[in-house]
Parts: C-alpha cells; sequence; structure tokens
C-alpha cells in the first residue's frame, strides 16, 4: 500500500521532526502510531496523505491504493446537510441504498435525515468514516479518531471501522482501542518508529 525509504518529516528544511524512516504498510493492515504530543505523527500522517511534501526521501503509494485521509477537525463535512444528502452527494446511492450503506455505520431510523450540524462528535466521526469508505477509499488515515468520544460513542466508532476491510493507519493514545483494532503499533520516540 504504501512504500518510504529514507523518509524525512517536518514543517522545515533541515529541522526534520522524523528523519531516515523505511517503512512498508500492506494491504489489510491495521496500525495504531503513538507517541508523545508533538513528536511528528499528525506531520508524518499528513506527508502520508500527501498534504505535506517529505523533506527528503522516496514516498509511493501502490498504483491501486484510494487513500482517505480523516483530520481530527472534521473541516471536510458540510454542517447543513444530512448524513443522508452527504452520502449521495459522493456517491450513486438512491435513498435506500444510501440509508442501507449509512446503517453499516450505525445510523437507523431518523438519524440519517438529521443536519450533520446536529450530529454528536462521535456521529459525526462515523459519517466521516462512511463517506471515506462511499468514495472507495482502500487506505484510510485516521487522524486521533476517537479524542474526544465518550466510551459509548468509542464502541459505536470501532463497531464502524470493524466494518471497513481495506488498510487503516490511525494515531491514537488508548490503549484499549488500540488492542482492539492494531495489528501493529509504531511507536515514535526522538525521531524514530519502533515497530511491535
Amino acid at each position: 500500500v504504501v512504500v518510504a525509504s529514507n523518509l524525512s518529516v517536518g514543517y522545515e528544511p533541515g529541522a526534520p521532526l522524523l528523519s531516515g524512516l523505511n517503512l512498508h504498510i500492506r494491504h489489510a493492515q491495521r496500525i495504531a502510531l503513538t507517541g508523545p504530543n508533538g513528536s511528528g505523527k499528525t506531520t508524518l500522517v499528513r506527508t502520508l496523505a500527501g498534504s505535506l511534501e517529505p523533506l527528503a526521501g522516496d514516498l509511493r503509494l501502490g498504483p491501486s491504493v484510494r487513500l482517505g485521509y480523516m483530520a481530527q477537525e472534521q473541516e471536510h463535512l458540510d454542517p447543513a446537510l444530512s448524513a443522508l444528502e452527504s452520502v449521495q452527494k459522493i456517491a450513486p446511492f438512491n435513498e435506500t441504498e444510501a440509508r442501507h450503506f449509512l446503517h453499516f455505520f450505525l445510523f437507523s431510523g431518523d438519524d440519517p435525515l438529521r443536519p450533520t450540524r446536529d450530529l454528536s462528535f462521535g456521529e459525526r466521526a462515523r459519517l466521516q468514516l462512511g463517506l471515506l469508505v462511499a468514495q472507495g477509499c482502500t487506505f484510510l488515515i485516521l487522524d486521533e479518531p476517537i479524542n474526544h468520544l465518550d466510551i459509548p460513542s468509542r464502541a459505536r466508532f470501532e463497531q464502524a471501522l470493524a466494518q471497513f476491510k481495506g488498510t487503516v493507519l490511525a494515531v491514537v493514545h488508548d490503549r484499549y482501542f488500540i488492542a482492539q483494532f492494531a495489528s501493529e503499533v509504531w511507536s515514535i520516540k526522538d525521531g524514530t518508529i519502533t515497530k511491535w
């Protein structure tokens, strides 16, 4: 899915946050990226997502990979649209198909008809996840997707994420979520990544 060779990431040339990274991400891996605040987690995922240029090295996505990036801020959601309208805007679903699709992301009853601005933070996180899947993404990069969620919302987000069969790299701190989700953990410390 991703191959990085001698990759350096950061915002200023000559002052990388992480350097000399050699990374391989394979299909269907579930990777949790951890580390202290300011260690370079978000910088790395922004670089992998293509929104930040590498400072050095080589970064390649597989030819059939369709990447989806879920930022912490949820700024890509239109607050005026309902979940149903949001899905229909990006995928060729009729109303029945869109409702069926949203059911996999735990939207039931009249939930798909409520404006996004009226959804809880957890519901918006599940909607973001659903929209990435509806766009045909095969590799999801999730930047702290559960940070502001209460325990029931986290559990529902985990249920929704379990429906996705592609590759996931998620920046997370929650040990329980990591234990349930991750097939591999990447830990950033002192400018390097340790895998376990």
